[in-house]
């Protein structure tokens, strides 16, 4: 199995759904940078693996590219059951990672969820082994188990006027580890530069090559229920054999 897959088309049969590509020069940039970052990926990383996700479809929007590093442990506790896995459980089982040990009632109460919704998705994810029941609390298993990437890179273009891409940049940071825009400019305007390091944004650029002009802060992973989709998606893809092999 090649150390990078490509997602650059839907795969209806594990949910993943992609934004057909508009060809144009902020495309050909977007294809340059992912094949710059596939050869550092591969020259740098001997126990990883990388998912290089091609505009797909989230719900704050389609980001050009995500790149996603994962452990190819990220099957060892794998089951069918993950297969009926939704929006809604994702949703619950990330919460549980940030809160940790929660009783029933207080979990209704406060993500204000359906009741019988959240019983059947607690159910859901006790099957998947995902989430157990103890003392009368629920909690997520070992997160090294359940969720396998270890960075989550989010990339948006944007040609010429870069400061018009802050924002979507920014939304990034709900699911990605590390957010970046990329630029046609190897020397944006400095103005620019600081808005970007006051966000904790990062930022690449390019003349005759790519360059890292400004080093995006890290953030916790899973830090959303979004985090948790491009782990399943690659899961799912693993046991469907779905993808792009990079050669």
């Amino acid at each position: 199995m090649s150390q990078v897959t490509i997602f650059n088309n839907s795969i209806p049969d594990i949910g993943l759904f992609t934004r057909p590509v508009t060809q144009g020069d902020e495309y050909a940039l977007v294809q340059m940078f992912i094949d710059y970052y596939c050869h550092r990926f591969i020259r740098d990383n001997k126990k990883t693996q990388l998912a290089v996700f091609v505009e797909p479809r989230i719900d704050s929007g389609f980001p050009d590219v995500v790149f996603a590093s994962y452990l190819p442990s990220i099957t060892n506790n794998w089951s069918d059951k993950r297969e009926a896995l939704d929006v809604f459980d994702l949703k619950l089982l990330s919460y549980l990672c940030s809160a940790k040990n929660v009783f029933g009632a207080k979990l209704i109460s406060t993500l204000g969820f359906p009741e019988k919704q959240t019983i059947t998705s607690l159910e859901k994810l006790m099957d998947a082994k995902l989430v157990s029941y103890r003392n009368h609390s629920w909690r997520v298993r070992e997160l090294r188990d359940v969720f396998s990437l270890t960075k989550l890179i989010a990339v948006e273009a944007k040609l010429n006027d870069i400061s018009r891409v802050v924002e979507q940049t920014h939304i990034n940071t709900r699911f990605a580890s590390h957010s970046y825009a990329l630029t046609n400019s190897a020397h944006p305007q400095g103005e620019t530069v600081k808005t970007f390091k006051r966000f904790g944004l990062g930022l690449y650029g390019k003349d005759t090559q790519f360059r890292r002009i400004v080093e995006a802060k890290e953030h916790t992973l899973p830090s959303s229920y979004l985090s948790f989709q491009f782990n399943e998606w690659i899961g799912k893809s693993i046991a469907h054999q779905g993808g792009t092999q990079y050669a």
